[in-house]
């Protein structure tokens, strides 16, 4: 460890970790038929921005064998994934060209040891930079992306052995349920298994008049980026406080007192640092499959969720019953959408009802608690560790994940740096985080 720090120091804020060492395409192992060949975009999907969300999995029993295994499986899964083959034709289009080109595949060498690296991770919180080493050609680091690609992947081996496998997907070619199935299903087939295939629902509606709003740069503001870890006995400590508010207990989940816990804690420093309160709109993410598709809602693949939204008056003055209540109630309204183009219609409201408002805080929350990550294997094991990169947007949001052992709920959480630097120091916040 002593050894990384001084090469980090030597060679100014970050080290040259990783060489490339391969890069190939790999297309699907059959051709995509022609009645498939144009993918409409739903509005939901139009609606995503073409950004990257990379993830990284680590297997410390992977070896050099393993990498022809890994492209002949990703080559099968194309197959049925043919979307994710194809490219997007210009910017802001409505729909995807299924020719078969293919996904961007590297291999690189990485110049330190697995366990050391996932160490430095650990003790190293804002080393972002050592995560995008792993990421193929940096894709999730902009909002500002001109690459046609859907899908890139970067298999990464690490000096002693051990292996990362990272994965880039566009939020247009589908939303957290889609991503986390497309693995499952790549790596069932690298198994030898046979896994149930996807469904996409394309668009009946090639054209619509977008909001005139989308995720911008960060150029204006500085954001700060800081991960906290939420153990499950405090958090049963937070649910009996939150129950103890009202007069029937709401037996509050641990992604609901999680989220609003950062949420009320993210206003209070925002009212610190401005020194006035705001009203504060909360946006979570909710997956729609099993409210609007009857058959195999699961195996839905595109963009098939929507956000609620909690606003409260006074960012100062945050309540978490009172946080959830409206996120439960929102989810309840929901309940009578009846298909994509309902729901992307009710987005689009929702969304249209913030774009003119400059006076009020927004912040978005996505989770991915749940979700079988670490249970991804490809024939080598399951993964020690999963990291993902946030990518530079002028956003204040938060990626909630279940921590390796499942023991808790790891929250990415991305604020402006005053902002950050007053949030991290708040007891309420601290009296439930573990210390890392």
């Amino acid at each position: 460890m002593t050894m990384i720090m001084s090469k980090l120091q030597r060679f100014g804020r970050i080290r040259q970790l990783h060489t490339i060492i391969s890069q190939e395409i790999i297309r699907p192992s059959s051709p995509t038929p022609p009645h498939l060949r144009t993918h409409n975009l739903s509005l939901l999907d139009q609606f995503a921005a073409h950004i990257h969300l990379p993830i990284v999995f680590f297997y410390p029993n992977y070896n050099h064998d393993n990498a022809n295994i890994l492209k002949k499986s990703l080559s099968q899964c194309l197959t049925q994934y043919y979307p994710f083959a194809g490219r997007f034709p210009g910017p802001n289009t409505s729909h995807i060209n299924c020719n078969d080109e293919g996904v961007v595949f590297m291999e690189a060498s990485i110049n330190t040891r697995l366990n050391d690296f996932i160490l430095q991770k650990e003790k190293e919180k804002e080393k972002e930079e050592m995560v995008d080493q792993l990421i193929p050609n940096g894709l999730g680091c902009s909002v500002h992306n001109t690459s046609p690609n859907l899908i890139e992947v970067q298999l990464n081996h690490f000096t002693g052995g051990g292996a990362a496998v990272a994965v880039a997907i566009s939020h247009k070619a589908g939303d957290g349920f889609t991503i986390v199935n497309f693995f499952n299903h790549w790596a069932t087939i690298a198994r030898g298994g046979s896994p149930i295939n996807p469904t996409f629902i394309p668009s009946t509606i090639t054209t619509t008049k977008m909001p005139e709003f989308e995720l911008k740069g960060i150029e204006k503001l500085n954001y700060a980026r800081k991960r906290f870890v939420f153990p499950n006995s405090k958090l049963n400590e937070l649910k009996n406080k939150v129950n103890a508010m009202g007069k029937i207990p709401i037996n509050p989940t641990r992604v609901e007192l999680v989220t609003s816990l950062l949420f009320k804690c993210a206003g209070r420093a925002a009212t610190t640092n401005s020194g006035s309160s705001k009203p504060s709109n909360l946006l979570f993410a909710v997956n729609m499959r099993n409210k609007i598709i009857k058959n195999c809602p699961l195996m839905a693949a595109g963009n098939i969720s929507t956000m609620v939204i909690a606003n409260m008056a006074d960012s100062g003055e945050i309540n978490l019953n009172e946080v959830i209540d409206k996120l439960r109630n929102g989810i309840m309204e929901l309940l009578g959408l009846r298909d994509v183009q309902e729901a992307a219609e009710n987005q689009l409201g929702r969304f249209s009802m913030l774009a003119g408002d400059l006076e009020t805080r927004v912040y978005t929350c996505s989770s991915l608690c749940g979700f079988p990550l670490y249970e991804l294997d490809f024939g080598w094991g399951k993964p020690v560790d999963i990291m993902v990169r946030f990518p530079d947007v002028n956003d204040s949001c938060v990626l909630l994940m279940d921590t390796p052992s499942r023991d808790g709920i790891e929250a990415l959480v991305r604020l402006e740096k005053e902002e950050m630097a007053i949030f991290q120091k708040d007891q309420e916040l601290l009296a439930y985080v573990e210390d890392i």
